[in-house]
This record gives structure tokens, sequence and C-alpha cells, in this order.
């Protein structure tokens, strides 16, 4: 009886040893990380693609087809027909955009465009343009008054060659 109670004693002693070690080796269930957060979006540093051309004109590209031709370095090569890219203009920046921009000014925000003039004319700028109004309507006077003399000749011219055709017919 004490070889089939040690016999036993070993069995339990290693049912509960393959079950401390099972435990062991089950894994805990780790929750998934959480979904990686939004970045925070800061106003004026993203670009609208909308209005990219306004701050950067993009590079023009040309697709050109190259019929077949001989390697001028080696006569013995053949090149087949094949369709060539090349970069006509290059992208520059827009230095002078005619866009609206918003200027802070505390809490009300006025639009700056450059298209648009807001400031009044000074006084001596009104007065060169006063000026200049004054020059023009002196100028069609003239001008009238100088087509009007245009034509007097012109008829003048008119009844002058009449008179000497009468006078050639006789």
């Amino acid at each position: 009886m004490t070889d089939k109670m040690t016999h036993l004693l070993t069995l339990v002693a290693l049912c509960f040893a393959a079950t401390f070690v099972a435990g062991c080796k089950t894994k805990k269930e780790v929750p998934p990380p959480p979904p990686p957060s939004n970045p925070i979006q800061v106003s004026g540093t993203e670009l609208n693609p909308y209005n990219m051309a306004k701050i950067r004109t993009p590079e023009g590209i040309q697709a050109y087809y190259l019929g077949p031709y001989i390697d001028p370095q080696d006569s013995g090569i053949r090149h087949d027909g094949h369709r060539i890219a090349r970069v006509e203009r290059t992208a520059k920046w827009n230095l002078s955009p005619s866009a609206p921009t918003a200027v802070p000014l505390g809490p009300v925000i006025a639009v700056a465009d450059p298209a648009k003039q807001t400031a009044p004319l000074s006084a001596e700028l009104e007065n060169k343009i006063a000026q200049a109004n004054s020059l023009i309507t002196a100028l069609i006077e003239q001008n009238d008054t100088l087509q009007s003399q245009l034509m007097e000749k012109d008829k003048a011219i008119q009844s002058l060659s009449n008179r000497i055709s009468k006078i050639e017919d006789k």
C-alpha cells in the first residue's frame, strides 16, 4: 500500500505542478492601446490645397515623343521610339500674392487687400488728377477744332480739283 500511496501522491503532485505551470503560462488579456489622438490643429499652420497656386506656382512638365534613332555614341545601337518628360518651367514662390490677408487688430480683424485702395487720396494727388483732367479736356477741344479745319480744307481741295477738271475739259 505504501507503494500505491507514493504512486498516488506522486500523481497528485504532478497534477498540481502541471496546473501551477499551466496557470503561469496563460496570458492575461491586455486591452489594446487606445488609438492615437488626432494632432491638435493650430490655425495658420496648414495650407489650403486650393490656394496653393497663390503661394507657389507649380512646375511645368512637357512630354515629348522621340521616334527611333541611332545612338550618337555608337552607330551599332538603335533606340526605339519612346516618350520623354522634360521640366519646362521650375516651381517658383509667388512673392506678390493678390489674395487678401487677414491682419489681426485685437478683437476685430481687418482685411488688407492689395487690390483695393482703402486710404483716402491726398490733397496733392487730387490736384494732380484735376490738372490731368483739365489737360485732357483741352486736348479734346483742340482735336475737335483741328478736325473741323481739316474737313474745311478737304472741301476746299475737292472744289479746287472740280474746278481744275472743268477747266481741263474745255
